[in-house]
């Protein structure tokens, strides 16, 4: 019978050199391909040997093999879409004027903190200015005519249509200045939102009416940054609104856990994919356009049983593990997998909790094999 079984073994893996050797001979065939053929044929001659062995009486010596088992516990499986984003600015605004003009001042420096409605710039308002200077006369002397107008009729002297007819005057030119006034302001550039001034592309005498290159003074509020990530449009149904996120930074070796803020509902017709943002915590280190790597939750199991994707064996009739049984014997065990996500895999059925799964040494295992635990 042991020389039977000799015979057999030999002419397996005899096969197995056999296939190798002709594998040599195609120049064309991928190595890593030819050596997992040959691995999954060593695995179904070691299942048949091993049967065979078992209907036979089982060796006549049993093969001590030293591994390492892991029990099984649930744990945390995740599902992530990765993605490459990048810091964008949430407010990001050229200041211009309501009033077309020349400028005459600018007021601000490149990297100035300013707040919101502070003028960063003047225009030239000549004729403005001067109307205003003649205006304030008129209410001069409009102020003189009023309260002498008073005196009299304080006095019993004159009528009171004459002391209404004073007043409004003076206070129709108080009127007419405000609304002067206000027109001068809109030959002032003011700062739309509260931030620092990122680029100054303007200079003195240059007018706003130009249509080529017309003046530039960029606002940025870089205390509201968000990460704007696009996804290919086949994550269209998974990846939405309020899906939890990990941010990583390479470059500051910074992590951060926080949600998808907005989804956008648009393909691009272009690059078939979508918009994702996610807001930023104020912080110094975040800069605008910093790259950052994007995984997107997409699926979680709190119970589940997770191992390296290397250690399940498939077959043509499934997926199996070895696992160490109550003899400490090795023994092949079919399982249901799931989701796979760098390089580990979740375990739907066939395992129970407490099993020793082996997950380095199994390479060479035959089942009913005596498995040493290091």
């Amino acid at each position: 019978m042991k020389q039977s079984l000799i015979k057999i073994t030999s002419l397996a893996f005899g096969s197995i050199l056999f296939f190798a050797a002709c594998g040599d001979n195609k120049e064309n065939k991928d190595p890593k391909k030819a050596l997992a053929d040959l691995k999954k044929q060593q695995k179904e001659l070691q299942t048949k040997i091993a049967a065979l062995e078992e209907k036979n009486g089982g060796k006549d010596s049993v093969r001590k093999v030293a591994v390492f088992v892991t029990s099984m516990q649930t744990s945390t499986f995740n599902n992530y879409v990765d993605v490459q984003g990048k810091v964008d600015i949430d407010e990001v605004v050229n200041a211009i004027p309501e009033t077309p003009g020349i400028i005459s001042e600018i007021t601000v420096t490149q990297g100035q903190h300013v707040s919101k409605g502070q003028i960063v710039a003047r225009l030239r308002a000549e004729s403005v200015d001067k109307g205003i200077d003649e205006l304030d006369q008129q209410i001069s002397f409009s102020k003189i005519l009023y309260d002498k107008q008073q005196s009299l009729w304080n006095q019993g002297i004159g009528t009171e249509i004459q002391l209404l007819s004073a007043k409004n005057q003076y206070e129709a030119l108080l009127k007419k200045k405000q609304s002067i006034l206000t027109t001068r302001g809109t030959f002032n550039v003011y700062s739309p939102i509260s931030g620092v001034v990122d680029a100054i592309d303007a200079r003195v005498g240059q007018s706003y009416a130009s249509p080529i290159n017309p003046p530039l003074i960029r606002i940025i509020n870089t205390g509201k940054l968000k990460i704007k990530a696009d996804i290919a449009e086949n994550y269209a149904s998974i990846v939405k609104t309020g899906n939890m996120v990990k941010v990583i930074f390479p470059d500051i070796q910074d992590t951060l856990i926080t949600k998808i803020s907005y989804a956008e509902h648009m393909i691009n017709n272009v690059s078939r994919t979508y918009a994702t943002y996610i807001p930023l915590p104020t912080n110094a280190k975040y800069q605008p356009n910093m790259i950052a790597q994007v995984k997107i939750a997409t699926y979680q199991n709190p119970k589940a049983f997770v191992l390296p994707a290397s250690v399940i064996q498939k077959t043509e009739q499934g997926n199996f593990v070895y696992i160490m049984d109550e003899n400490n014997k090795a023994k092949l065990l079919q399982v249901q997998i799931g989701n796979t996500y760098e390089g580990k895999v979740e375990i739907i059925s066939g395992l129970a909790l407490g099993e020793k799964v082996v997950t380095t040494g199994y390479e060479e295992l035959n089942e009913g094999d005596f498995l040493v635990n290091q």
